[in-house]
């Protein structure tokens, strides 16, 4: 089976966050960078440390709010109808009597 650099990455998070919350340990983004390092400190696989590497460098990304955000926060400007329903969005239930 093939796995995208994506998906390993996807795959090593978890393992690490996994190892956290098997410690006992709140799981966040510092202590998932912190066990990552761990975990490449042990590990002798250049494969596998260049994985832990590139899953270090991505969740760096999450460190401050609002790093990761990709287009412009206009979710506060929406327009919305008289009763509060979005008619562009998909995600609104209405209910009408």
């Amino acid at each position: 089976m093939y796995f995208s650099s994506d998906e390993k990455a996807n795959v090593i998070i978890g393992e690490a966050a996994m190892n956290l919350f098997n410690a006992g340990q709140e799981v966040n983004v510092e202590l998932l960078i912190k066990e990552l390092q761990v975990m490449a400190s042990a590990e002798t696989d250049e494969t596998r440390l260049e994985q832990l590497q590139h899953a270090r460098q991505w969740l760096m990304g999450f460190k401050t709010i609002g790093s990761r955000t990709s287009g412009p926060r206009t979710w506060l400007a929406k327009n919305f109808t008289s009763d509060g329903a979005n008619p562009l969005s998909a995600d609104d239930i209405l209910f009408k009597h």
